[in-house]
């Protein structure tokens, strides 16, 4: 570990996003693709997890380099991460080509925390392969970093929009046949054409056309800078800070201009809101991490806590500290209001008992009166002397107490019965009767006429409709009409309609059976009324004569009828002796 990481020990923390593991480039007419493999990508872990950062690294390949074995190797590295993380170092070896010494490295460094990520740096390299875009997404990187590093322009031998590598030292002198304006201009129009066309999650090295020093005006700088941020932030995508231009042969001039450039063009994107994103852009594990410091310094300056780290395809933001916000203070508790003054309570009065209500007794013929308070008795008044006595106050009642029973009312004396004037019975029932006169009583009071009796006056009679409240009215009237002699059955009959004479007519008497009369032969009844021959009469179609006569043949053989007439003779006349 160096000095800086034992000085701060965010530097460790800080992710680098971009990192290029197929090694320095070579020169511009002797690139051909590099098949990326397995132990490659794990010893560009090993010495980060060696060294001890940083703690989150991501490598991204160029574009020009990828080949149809790159997919392959990526799956074989995350299978011997994913075992070294388990702690399986023999079977992380083995996947990965690797010694078990760089295993158990790398083991330890995923348990402390440590992660990896693989990715591309899709450019718009012309030597690239026509189906690089398939092997980038067979690869399923975490994160894509857009970048430009090539612009077209007009070649004095290779004629028009010839793509010139404008930060390859071989084609540095083309700068003052194009002109920095020109190359600035050409250079936004292309990234921000690729931003808002093809898929990605990082701009990579915005500044990358000054890595000569070829700087435009400040007012157009901002306008460009204004202009990638637009297009960034609309696509949700993080801007790169590349630290490669600090660690490299640049005299401290560069330096300057380039971090202040950095500083104004971070500023905006905390600003807006775009993501953050560090990278070192090293060709070598020796690069990694590097300048860290110097950007640390820079975060801190701008109040810069979170950088974009991409995991899994999305866009993970990183805290460098941990910021706790001061707990507010306790604010004091307000005194409670003071007790109002007691006020004395007024004496209370006796509380009146509440009157219990008396049972009323098995066997008593008067009233009895309840006990009950005197507030609760009404006035006395002076009763006159006919008058019935008071009823009884009524005693108020709580919810808990018994029902009171209800006083009776008081029992008036009724007036004797009258004595019948009787010249037989005595005037007193009470007054004695002799022996001897019991016969001569009992045949005088048969032989009296009996009084009617009265109906009684609490059953009620049921009103009928029409004469059958005549009827119950007029009793002596129905006795009288039950006296009348019955009318006999021969004026009841004529009284009678014929429709129901019929039916209460007395049975007829039989006759008396005659001597048979000689019987005379009966003529013979056509049967052509209800032969089936009349059944074909109504067809209009005429048949010839054969046909007609065949059907008119089983009209004949078919038996007569018998009519009704016969079966009445047949059971009228009696049978012969």
């Amino acid at each position: 570990m160096n000095d800086n990481n034992e000085r701060d020990p965010r530097l460790s923390a800080i992710p680098d996003t971009h990192g290029h593991a197929k090694g320095e480039h070579k020169p511009y007419a002797e690139e051909r693709p590099l098949p990326l493999t397995a132990r490659m990508l794990f010893l560009w872990f090993y010495h980060a997890c060696r060294r001890g950062y940083p703690r989150f690294l991501m490598v991204a390949d160029h574009m020009n380099y990828l080949t149809f074995e790159d997919p392959a190797a990526v799956n074989l590295v995350r299978r011997a991460l994913k075992l070294a993380q388990a702690g399986d170092l023999y079977g992380a070896a083995e996947t990965a080509s690797v010694d078990v010494a760089h295993a158990a490295v790398v083991s330890e460094g995923l348990r402390r925390g440590m992660r990896y990520s693989i990715g591309a740096e899709v450019d718009n390299d012309p030597r690239s392969r026509p189906d690089a875009q398939n092997i980038v997404d067979a690869m399923r990187p975490d994160a894509i970093i857009r970048s430009v590093h090539f612009i077209p322009i007009a070649h004095p031998v290779h004629g028009e929009n010839w793509p010139w590598p404008f930060d390859n030292p071989e084609f540095s002198e083309f700068y003052d046949v194009v002109g920095t304006e020109v190359v600035w201009e050409t250079y936004v129009n292309s990234l921000v054409d690729v931003i808002e066309r093809l898929p990605g999650h990082i701009v990579g090295h915005f500044f990358v056309p000054a890595v000569f020093g070829h700087w435009p005006d400040d007012a157009k700088l901002e306008v460009y800078e204004d202009r990638v941020l637009a297009a960034a932030g609309a696509r949700q995508m993080a801007v790169e800070f590349n630290t490669r231009f600090l660690y490299r042969d640049h005299d401290d001039e560069q330096k300057r201009r380039y971090l202040d450039a950095n500083r104004r063009f971070l500023r905006k994107a905390r600003d807006r809101g775009v993501g953050i994103a560090i990278g070192s852009d090293a060709h070598s594990p020796k690069d990694q991490g590097g300048a860290f410091d110097v950007v640390l310094d820079l975060l801190d300056e701008l109040e810069i806590n979170e950088i974009i780290f991409p995991l899994g395809g999305s866009l993970r933001r990183v805290a460098l500290r941990i910021v706790r916000e001061p707990e507010p203070e306790p604010v004091p508790e307000p005194p409670p209001p003071p007790e109002p003054a007691k006020v004395p309570a007024p004496e209370a009065a006796e509380p009146v008992a509440a009157a219990k209500p008396v049972r009323k007794a098995r066997s008593t013929s008067k009233p009895v009166r309840s006990t009950g308070s005197s507030a609760e008795r009404p006035p006395e008044r002076p009763e006159p002397a006919a008058a019935a006595p008071p009823a009884p106050p009524v005693p108020s009642v709580s919810v808990d107490d018994e029902p009171a029973p209800v006083a009776p009312k008081p029992v008036t004396p009724r007036p004797a019965r009258k004595a019948v004037d009787d010249p037989v019975l005595p005037a007193s029932p009470k007054a004695p009767v002799a022996k001897a006169e019991l016969p001569a009583v009992k045949a005088a009071a048969k032989a009296a006429p009996k009084p009617e009796p009265k109906p009684p006056a609490k059953a009620p009679v049921k009103a009928k409709a029409g004469p059958a409240r005549a009827i119950v009215a007029k009793k002596p009237a129905v006795a009288a009409a039950k006296a009348r002699p019955k009318p006999s059955p021969a004026k009841m009959a004529a009284k009678r309609p014929a429709a129901t004479a019929a039916k209460h007519a007395p049975p007829a008497k039989k006759a008396a059976p005659k001597k048979p009369a000689p019987k005379k032969p009966a003529p013979k009844k056509a049967t052509s009324a209800r032969s089936p021959a009349k059944k074909a009469a109504p067809a209009k179609k005429k048949l010839p004569k054969k046909a007609a006569a065949k059907k008119a043949t089983p009209a004949r053989k078919a038996p007569p009828r018998k009519t009704g007439a016969k079966k009445t003779a047949k059971k009228t006349t009696p049978k012969r002796r």
